[in-house]
């Protein structure tokens, strides 16, 4: 029975572990609240009309199709999960468009209501070349 003998010392060494880890804090910290569930049905048309306009900003060079596309999630689908990218594509948009005041205006906005985005150091690139350039004219 040396089989289970061994087995059975490894099961109570794994719980012991486990029983220090979730006694000993090694959380991240305090909880945070959970986001309201998304609409599963909202979140694939908003994907959709996102991948679109990223297609027509990025290959297609159709930059006012983009814009409309971008619009529409803003106006569509506020709650959307990936908003942050949608208004930083709606800058680049804008600023394809030689529109740099609303360009700002989306960048800006980007930093603002979401500086935690992967896309704030971009846009901060963004109004840091927008502002050389004017400096120049």
């Amino acid at each position: 029975m040396r089989g289970m003998k061994f087995f059975a010392t490894r099961l109570v060494l794994v719980v012991f572990v486990l029983d220090i880890c979730n006694s000993a804090g090694l959380a991240q910290g305090p909880a945070k609240p959970m986001a309201p569930p998304r609409d599963s049905t909202m979140e694939v048309a908003a994907k959709h009309n996102l991948d679109v306009a990223r297609w027509y900003l990025v290959k297609r060079k159709a930059y006012e199709g983009a814009r409309d596309r971008l619009q529409e999630i803003i106006d569509t689908y506020p709650e959307f999960s990936r908003i942050d990218e949608v208004v930083f594509l709606m800058g680049e948009a804008q600023l394809k468009l030689k529109k740099d005041d609303k360009a700002v205006e989306y960048y800006n906005k980007l930093l603002k209501e979401y500086p935690e985005s992967e896309f704030a150091k971009k846009a901060r690139e963004r109004l840091d070349e927008m502002k050389v350039a004017t400096d120049k004219k």
